[in-house]
C-alpha cells in the first residue's frame, strides 16, 4: 500500500491538466472501497472548477402522495438548473487528495413544489505517515431529490462503499452524511494491513420515510503475491438503527479476496463471503378472535427478532490508464434500504465508461440494476434499472457544450407499481483547462 501511495504522487509533465502515475505497482482488493483510478494505477485529472447553465426535460416526477383515486401522482415538466462544483486530484509530497463536488438549483415550470437545491461531496485524503503507516480519509455527503448521473470514472472512492442513498423511490429530498477512516500499516513491501471505521446518516424529508444511522468497523489484510496478483481477507461489523421506525440490524461479514491485473490496463478484482444479519423489528399478526371481540381490532403488533444467514461479495472487471476508465461490477450484500425498505438484502450490477481521449469531446455512459428484499418486513421485491449517459465539447476556450440523458425504472413485485422516469439535460459550462470537461 505504501508504495501504491508513493506512486500516485508522481506527477508528469506531458500533459498540463493531468498528473500521470509511474508504474502500477500491482492490483488492490476490493474490501477497501477505492474508486477505479485509485484502483487501477490511472491518470489522475487535476483539480478544475466548473459552472453550467441547462434546460431540462423531466417525466415520471413523483412526490410523496396520492390523487383523490389514491393512486400514487406522477408529472411530467420542463425546467432549467444551474449547476456548480469542483473535481480532480492534487498531489503533493506525501499527500493525495481527491474531490468531486457539485451543486445546483432547479426549477420546474408551473411544478415549484419540485423544485430543489441539490449538493452532492466526495472528498478523500491520503497521506503517508511513515514509510509503514498511512491514514486515509474520506467524506461522503449531500442532499438530492434525484438519483441520475451519478457515476464517475473519476472518483476518489465506491459511493456504495460509503453507504450513499442511491435508490430512493421519491422525489422527496434525502439528505446524507458518511464519514470513513482508514489506517494501513504495512510491515513488508508486499503485506499490508487496514483498519478502519465508518459513521453514516441519512435522513428524509417525508416523514412518513424512515431514516438509518449506522456504524461500523471493519479490518483486511493482503498480500502480494506478485506483480500481478494480491490476495487478502477482511471482517467488517455494521449496525443500523432507524429514525420514525422501531428497530435496527447488525450485520456481521467476512469475506476473502482476490485481484490480479489482466495484461497492462485490466485489474480484476473479486470478494466471496458471507454475512450474518440479526434484526430487530415489529411486524403485524393477527389477534385472538375472543380477543379481536374485546378489544375491537383483528390485529396487532408485535416486536420480532430475526437472524439471517446472506451471500456477501463481489466482483470489479476494471481498466484505468490516460485518457479513459471502465468498470464492470457485481455486488450483492446488505443494505440499509431506502426509506421504505429498511434493512434489506441487496443484489446490484453495472456498468461505466468515460473517455477524454478526443481534443474536444468527452463521453460517459452508465447502466445499472438493483434489487432489494426486505430482511424483516413483509414486502415484495423491490427492482430499478437505470441507464444514461453524456457528453461535453468544447467550443471555444474553456466553453463547453454539455448534454445528457437519463432513464430509470423502477418495480414492485407484489403490487403494480412501475415507473419509468427520463431526464434530459442541455447546456453550457464554463470551465477552465486545456482538455475537455470530464463530468462523468
Amino acid at each position: 500500500m505504501r508504495r501504491l501511495i508513493l506512486l500516485s504522487l508522481a506527477v508528469a509533465s506531458v500533459f498540463p491538466c493531468r498528473a500521470q502515475r509511474a508504474e502500477y505497482p500491482g492490483p488492490t482488493i476490493l474490501s477497501r472501497g477505492l474508486g477505479t483510478l485509485q484502483q487501477g494505477g490511472g491518470e489522475l485529472l487535476r483539480i478544475r472548477p466548473f459552472v453550467s447553465a441547462s434546460g431540462l426535460y423531466d417525466s415520471g416526477l413523483m412526490a410523496f402522495s396520492v390523487d383523490s383515486a389514491g393512486n400514487v401522482v406522477s408529472r411530467d415538466a420542463f425546467g432549467g438548473a444551474i449547476d456548480f462544483g469542483v473535481n480532480g486530484y492534487h498531489n503533493w509530497r506525501h499527500t493525495v487528495l481527491g474531490i468531486d463536488y457539485r451543486g445546483g438549483v432547479r426549477h420546474y415550470n408551473r411544478l415549484s413544489y419540485y423544485d430543489n437545491t441539490e449538493h452532492t461531496l466526495s472528498l478523500g485524503v491520503t497521506h503517508e505517515l511513515s514509510r509503514k503507516w498511512a491514514l486515509t480519509l474520506r467524506q461522503a455527503a449531500g442532499t438530492r431529490s434525484r438519483s441520475y448521473g451519478l457515476y464517475s470514472g473519476y472518483a476518489y472512492f465506491d459511493p456504495a462503499f460509503a453507504s450513499v442513498p442511491a435508490d430512493e423511490l421519491f422525489n422527496s429530498p434525502v439528505y446524507y452524511l458518511s464519514s470513513l477512516g482508514d489506517l494501513t500499516y504495512t510491515p513488508l513491501p508486499r503485506l499490508s494491513f487496514n483498519m478502519g471505521g465508518t459513521g453514516l446518516a441519512a435522513r428524509r424529508r417525508s416523514k412518513a420515510l424512515a431514516g438509518v444511522t449506522g456504524y461500523s468497523a471493519r479490518g483486511d489484510m493482503q498480500y502480494r503475491v506478485n506483480r500481478r496478483v494480491s490476495l487478502g481477507a477482511d471482517y467488517q461489523y455494521t449496525h443500523y438503527g432507524y429514525t420514525r421506525s422501531f428497530g435496527n440490524s447488525e450485520v456481521h461479514v467476512a469475506a476473502a479476496n482476490l485481484a490480479f491485473e489482466l495484461g497492462r490496463y485490466w485489474t480484476f478484482a473479486v470478494r466471496a463471503g458471507g454475512a450474518r444479519v440479526e434484526t430487530l423489528g415489529l411486524q403485524r399478526v393477527a389477534v385472538d378472535p375472543i380477543i379481536a371481540a374485546i378489544i375491537g381490532t383483528a390485529s396487532g403488533l408485535e416486536v420480532f427478532y430475526r437472524k439471517s444467514y446472506v451471500p456477501a461479495g463481489g466482483a470489479k472487471l476494471s481498466r484505468a490508464f490516460r485518457r479513459s476508465t471502465i468498470a464492470l461490477t457485481a455486488d450483492a450484500g446488505v443494505s440499509p434500504g431506502n426509506g421504505i425498505y429498511l434493512t434489506s438484502r441487496q443484489q446490484s450490477a453495472g456498468i461505466g465508461y468515460s473517455y477524454t481521449g478526443f481534443r474536444r469531446l468527452h463521453l460517459g455512459v452508465s447502466a445499472g440494476y438493483s434489487k432489494y428484499a426486505s430482511i424483516g418486513q413483509a414486502l415484495g421485491r423491490y427492482e430499478s434499472y437505470n441507464g444514461g449517459g453524456g457528453f461535453t465539447y468544447r467550443l471555444v476556450e474553456s466553453l463547453h457544450l454539455t448534454a445528457r440523458y437519463d432513464a430509470r425504472r423502477q418495480e414492485v413485485s407484489s403490487t403494480a407499481y412501475r415507473r419509468l422516469g427520463h431526464q434530459v439535460a442541455l447546456g453550457i459550462a464554463f470551465s477552465p483547462g486545456d482538455i475537455p470537461l470530464s463530468l462523468w
